[in-house]
């Protein structure tokens, strides 16, 4: 049985380490957070049943102990430098693991070094509710691969550990699943973020910014030379209405991140999530204007000059036409 850290005890990483076939530790900077897991022990919402999970857990990089196979690190993106690098000079980790979203991977593993760091798709999403409790708000399984697309004995063992969270599996074509996740992210989180709404309202409220924002992100991709994997049994290259309601019928209550640190007054990962997606398009001249509205709502919306609402879905579906009409 593997040894794990997670780091960051927050909606992915705490249910992963609840559930997850592992010696596990986890590593979170709020106390009261870390006090409640280890007693009462974490209380999370799955499947619309309350479960407890006691869980080892520590507020201190100093207070970690022994040698562990594996650090999953759950942070969200700002945070990296300050969460990993006390990591990195502490030692004793075979591998770090991105399970964060966006296109965080180059970033991290100049901060962990090459080759120390495998990347973990996640296909399910959860919320914080409070110190010691989460929610899961839809289920699904992990994708586990080598950043070079070898199939290494490493990530064979952390899809064994991860397996009874859901069907989890190694790839050779990590980078391929992480760009269809980021299908994902960019279009039903960022969209939820600027409209306040969970993905089914999204897609019932605004269908036109969601095939907008999707076909950026293919277009992007595809000039990139990825092979897209398919991402909640859907082929990025097929997705329509009939695949958005199919979709819609597992990820509907889901309310991702973004959303949840503009309500907390927190950085968002708009930068590494839509963000992303814009910034590789101006390298490979390829107009972005529905991703780079998000990015341009998003961090209005940091800075307290304007909040969620959906109206702000006409306002990003619009904004490729008047993209076209400016040029």
């Amino acid at each position: 049985m593997p040894r794990i850290l997670v780091v960051g005890g927050g909606a992915i990483g705490g249910i992963t380490a609840a559930q997850a076939d592992a010696d596990v530790v986890v590593l979170d900077a709020n106390e009261a957070h870390v006090a409640a897991l280890r007693d009462p022990g974490l209380v999370y919402e799955q499947e619309g049943a309350e479960r407890v999970a006691v869980l080892d857990a520590v507020s201190s990089v100093d207070a970690l102990e022994g040698f562990f196979d594996f650090a999953l690190v759950a942070v969200k993106s700002p945070l990296h430098h300050v969460a990993l690098e006390p990591l990195v000079a502490r030692g004793g980790i075979g591998a770090f693991v991105s399970m964060g979203n966006g296109l965080i991977q180059d970033r991290m593993e100049g901060i962990v070094g090459a080759g120390n760091l495998l990347a973990c798709i996640v296909e399910w999403g959860g919320s914080n509710v409070g110190p010691g409790r989460l929610v899961r708000d839809s289920l699904g399984g992990y994708m586990v691969g080598e950043l070079d697309g070898s199939l290494s004995e490493r990530a064979g063992v952390l899809a064994a550990a991860l397996q009874p969270l859901g069907h989890t599996r190694v790839t050779d074509n990590v980078r391929g699943m992480i760009w269809s996740k980021l299908l994902i992210n960019t279009t039903f989180t960022g969209l939820s973020a600027v409209s306040g709404l969970r993905y089914g309202g999204v897609a019932s409220q605004g269908p036109d910014a969601v095939f907008a924002l999707w076909a950026e992100g293919i277009a992007v991709g595809d000039a990139q030379g990825l092979t897209l994997e398919s991402i909640h049994a859907t082929n990025p290259h097929e997705f329509d209405a009939a695949e958005l309601e199919r979709m819609m019928e597992t990820m509907a209550n889901v309310r991702p991140s973004m959303l949840q640190d503009l309500d907390a007054g927190r950085e968002t990962e708009v930068d590494v999530v839509n963000g992303g997606v814009a910034s590789k398009g101006r390298e490979l001249g390829i107009p972005t204007p529905c991703n780079d509205a998000v990015v341009e709502l998003v961090h209005s919306m940091e800075r307290g000059e304007r909040s969620p609402d959906p109206r702000w879905l006409r306002y990003v579906s619009d904004a490729q036409t008047t993209s076209a009409t400016d040029s």
